[in-house]
């Protein structure tokens, strides 16, 4: 579900930068957002536990890997 706009950060190239705040499999997370500058799915919002987004960032990975 889109819950608006929110600004992200990327963790690879540190660009911080606004995308949609799409709810992440029915939790109260944000799903990363692709990076404008490099590419990486390694985002989060602002202010976001990067170690809950590790997780994620797992996942996506594993899962485009194949």
């Amino acid at each position: 579900m889109l819950r608006g706009m929110t600004t992200f950060k990327c963790h690879d190239c540190g660009h911080t930068f606004r995308g949609p705040d799409i709810e992440y499999m029915a939790t109260v997370l944000t799903a990363p957002q692709k990076c404008p500058k490099c590419g990486s799915m390694h985002t989060c919002p602002g202010g976001a536990l990067k170690s809950i987004y590790k997780t994620i960032w797992d996942f996506i990975d594993k899962n485009n890997s194949k």
